[in-house]
């Protein structure tokens, strides 16, 4: 069982997301905290794989301005498609969205 956290994604030309940031969450050394681990890009594919093992879990990772620090937002998880996809909670709001996170398509290949 593992958490994660997803800051970002990359689009394709017709707005599609392609590659998520990904973090992992964990505990600290002294089992009091948590550490967030620094971005990976994974696939939308790899993603999903990643979401679907037993007892993995993510949510969305916003920047908080006013704090200056990076918060958990939503839950995301696989919906049924084809092909499978991930999605944040349809309840949440517009700034817990998968496509409204950074499109690190503008910082990074």
């Amino acid at each position: 069982m593992a958490e994660f956290r997803i800051s970002g994604i990359w689009l394709d030309s017709g707005g599609v997301i392609t590659h998520y940031a990904i973090h992992t969450r964990k505990k600290n050394s002294k089992g009091d905290g948590y550490i967030i681990g620094l971005a990976e890009k994974y696939t939308k594919q790899a993603a999903v794989d990643l979401l679907l093992k037993q007892g993995n879990i993510a949510k969305t990772y916003l920047w908080n301005y006013s704090k200056r620090i990076w918060e958990a937002g939503a839950e995301v998880q696989v919906t049924s498609g084809k092909p499978l996809f991930l999605k944040s909670n349809p309840d949440s709001t517009e700034r817990d969205n998968l496509l409204h996170l950074i499109n690190y398509g503008y910082i990074f290949k």
